[in-house]
């Protein structure tokens, strides 16, 4: 019984050992074959971690040689702040307003509105008409007939061996002999060939020598610069011609009064880039500056605020000379700058402005602060 259940069992046992080492062996094919795959990755990636480090050994010795190898071979960069350019935003201008004038109050005094009159004798006039002189010393006996036109004037003439007596002659004047339908010569004093009175010349004439008389009787050397500050807009044309037209008389008092003169020419426009700023320097020849006043071109808008200031600024003038501005324009003033600015860098710079202008306040009052004078822009007729 024994035996029987004995043999039966063995081949039971047997299987489980047969399983046990084909499962042995199949772990062990497992392992070999993950060793082969673990080795075949370890290759691969040695094989890579090689190869990254070849190429970086290669970058590093391009890094190397590509280093500077002196102090001369390094460049060095200054890095700063460049601000953004933005228009110039133009300064706020202010209302130019004129002193004003505080009237003083002034006690009201009662008058009688009818005083009264007191007698006053008063002496009795002289009567001057046909004065008599007496001579006491010569006798006036002879006579000598001085006649002008129809007019006889009838004198005497005394000698000195006449007779000394105490008699008491008169001379007379007899009236001209009117006869009818008769012309009577009137006598004419010489005529002088000077140059004509302000009030006798045409107005475009008479602009340009008043100030120029205006300039010699306020002068306090004989060194005088004129510069000529002219609106270049487009409506100016005729009004440069009739200045260049009429130059020759006010340099021709200069030149009569021994004045050394200079002059000069600014002239200014309003673009959209900005103001057209010209400036022709001063200069002794006054055909120079009739042919430079003729080459100006009028064009755009104008800006007489800071065409002052700069030309302040900017004109070349003598040492010690008086210097002046003619203002020239038609057109109300405007710019970046205020009335109160100009006033002030004018007064700095001793400049006097006459002003051929518009009927403004402000051109007025530079005109009359700075010892100038104003004229209207109509006077040049050029409108």
């Amino acid at each position: 019984m024994c035996r029987t259940s004995l043999c039966s069992l063995r081949p039971t046992v047997y299987y489980d050992d047969l399983s046990i080492r084909n499962g042995i062996t199949s772990l062990n094919i497992r392992v070999r074959e993950m060793k082969s795959k673990v080795s075949k990755s370890i290759r691969s990636a040695l094989l890579i971690s090689i190869s990254i480090h070849v190429v970086l050994g290669f970058v590093a010795i391009g890094l190397h040689q590509s280093e500077p190898r002196s102090i001369n071979d390094i460049t060095y960069l200054e890095i700063s702040e460049v601000r953004s350019q933005r228009a110039l935003r133009p300064l706020k201008r202010d209302k130019f307003i004129p002193p004003k004038i505080t009237p003083i109050p002034q006690k009201q005094i009662d008058v009688n509105a009818s005083p009264s009159v007191t007698p006053v004798s008063v002496p009795k006039p002289i009567a001057h008409r046909n004065p008599i002189t007496q001579v006491s010393s010569f006798s006036l006996s002879t006579s000598n007939t001085l006649g002008t036109g129809n007019s006889v004037i009838d004198s005497t003439t005394p000698t000195v061996n006449q007779g000394i007596g105490n008699q008491t002659r008169v001379g007379k004047i007899i009236s001209p002999r009117v006869l009818k339908n008769t012309k009577q010569k009137t006598f004419k004093p010489p005529i002088d060939n000077a140059l004509p009175q302000v009030s006798d010349l045409p107005l475009p004439h008479a602009i340009l020598v008043k100030i120029g008389q205006h300039i010699i009787a306020n002068r306090t050397n004989d060194n005088v610069d004129i510069t000529f500050v002219i609106d270049g807009s487009g409506s100016m044309k005729d009004n440069i011609n009739a200045v260049r037209s009429h130059l020759n008389r006010m340099t021709k008092l200069f030149n009569e009064a021994e004045i050394d003169f200079t002059l000069g020419i600014v002239v200014f426009r309003d673009k959209m880039f900005g103001v057209d700023f010209e400036i022709f320097p001063q200069t002794r020849s006054v055909p120079q500056t009739k042919r430079l006043l003729a080459q100006v071109k009028c064009q755009g808008g104008e800006k007489a605020l800071d065409a002052l200031i700069r030309a302040a600024d900017e004109v070349d003038f003598r040492q010690n000379a008086d210097v002046h501005f003619i203002l020239i324009t038609d057109e109300y003033v405007s710019g970046n700058y205020s009335a109160k600015d100009v006033l002030n860098k004018i007064k700095h710079a001793r400049i006097k402005v006459d002003v051929i202008g518009r009927d403004e306040k402000f051109q007025k009052f530079i005109a009359s602060s700075t010892g100038g004078l104003w004229l209207p822009i109509s006077s040049l007729g050029a409108h």
